[in-house]
């Protein structure tokens, strides 16, 4: 079998792999032989994924196979073979997904679906008819959420050659109210409203005036690097210095010295989803000044963030301590950063960030900064929303509650 192996320890590099005499053989592919590599096993199916203490073995089609380290090798690293990898790791989904539903349907009694819905359903009742039909269709949830908690476990994420964009302003994604919809997370936070209390003139609140000056803007690049409009409009409007004379600079609070001379590309989204494109632009101190790149470079930064955490809540955190916090902390007490990535672990990995800067004693951006965020958001009278996102290309539901609401109106 042809083996190859990838090394992500300094920058993506390629090998053969053989054992010889013993002792594991590694030879560099150059770049000609690294594109012919990867082209031959995205044009392969996968066959088997095998996973051992220290590495990952994909097995494709062809007597092929690449061994990995971790999955986290597979992210994005802005280079040319990033197209291979969106191949690659839809086709590692596409595989996880039906390993996942075929051990399900092993689990169930033998022609359990077919008995009910085939042989009994002319004879059954109307109250029995629905109850099956609930029956399946909360079977079926099941599978998808065993299938998603699969996936996002093994952290896969979507890559694609970089492009530049010419396309008309989108609409906005939108907050949507609470719903029978299915939720994959719920975050509970305690924080005020300030829709409305937050004046800064009799005539608009400072959320009212983000919306007023930066909307367009906010619109168009919320919708295009897959955020939330409504979250997007209360992070710029936490983040915002006044609005005075009509001018506003730096809205985004962007670190200039970070960012300028930096290349960003960023995964472009539409109504639909990952379009499976990428933006690509050279941040410059003239776009930093202007009210949309600011906006921009604002909200890829945080697209980033987000996807780097595989978290739309750490990736709103890091984007006010800034993406190496994490890391940092998660060295300092010798955990696993593995363990604090994901919508899951994100609260814990708030919480280990603002331990790590008191036991320091540093004064390190803003430890409620969350708070401060969703304070913006226009929730339901119950004080919770619910919200549709995208985490490395893939959809995604969260619930927000405001305990400080609800537990308000508890005591009424």
């Amino acid at each position: 079998m042809n083996k190859f192996y990838i090394n992500n320890d300094k920058g993506r590099k390629y090998y053969t792999y053989s054992f010889e005499n013993g002792h594991i053989k590694l030879m560099p592919l150059n770049e000609r032989d690294t594109e012919v590599f990867l082209s031959h096993i995205t044009s392969k199916p996968i066959e088997q994924i095998i996973s051992k203490e220290n590495y990952k073995e994909i097995i494709f089609g062809g007597n092929t196979s690449l061994i990995i380290e971790k999955l986290r090798d597979l992210y994005p690293k802005q280079d040319k073979y990033d197209k291979y990898f969106l191949i690659l790791l839809k086709k590692a989904r596409e595989f996880v997904t039906r390993e996942n539903i075929r051990s399900y349907k092993k689990s169930l009694p033998p022609n359990h679906i077919p008995k009910v819905n085939r042989t009994k359903k002319s004879k059954l009742p109307a109250k029995q008819i629905i109850a099956g039909a609930l029956s399946f269709s909360i079977g079926i949830s099941l599978i998808a959420g065993l299938v998603n908690q699969e996936i996002n476990k093994e952290k896969f994420v979507d890559l694609n050659p970089t492009i530049s964009y010419t396309v008309p302003k989108p609409s906005p994604i939108a907050l949507e109210k609470k719903s029978n919809i299915s939720i994959d997370t719920v975050i509970n936070l305690a924080f005020p409203d300030r829709t409305e209390s937050n004046r800064v003139s009799e005539e608009l609140s400072k959320l009212e005036e983000t919306r007023e000056y930066f909307g367009d803007s906010i619109s168009y690049y919320s919708e295009r690097y897959g955020i939330p409009y409504d979250i997007a409009c209360a992070q710029v409007t936490q983040e915002r210095p006044n609005i005075k004379d009509g001018v506003c600079i730096n809205p985004c609070q962007i670190t200039y010295e970070y960012f300028i001379g930096e290349t960003m590309t960023v995964p472009v989204y539409d109504e639909s989803g990952f379009t499976g494109n990428y933006d690509t632009f050279e941040v410059t101190e003239e776009m930093l000044n202007s009210k949309d790149g600011n906006i921009k470079v604002g909200l890829a930064y945080t697209r980033y963030c987000i996807d780097k955490f595989d978290s739309l809540i750490m990736g709103l955190f890091a984007y006010n301590q800034g993406d190496s916090a994490l890391r940092i902390a998660c060295n300092h007490y010798g955990v696993d950063i593995e363990d604090y990535l994901g919508e899951e672990n994100a609260i814990k990995a708030r919480d280990i960030i603002n331990r790590y800067y008191e036991d320091k004693e540093k004064t390190h951006g803003d430890a409620e900064y969350l708070e401060n965020v969703f304070s913006y958001l226009d929730l339901s009278d119950r004080g919770s929303i619910t919200l549709k996102y995208y985490v490395n290309g893939v959809e995604k539901t969260m619930e927000i509650n405001n305990t400080l609401v609800y537990n308000n109106e508890l005591s009424r």
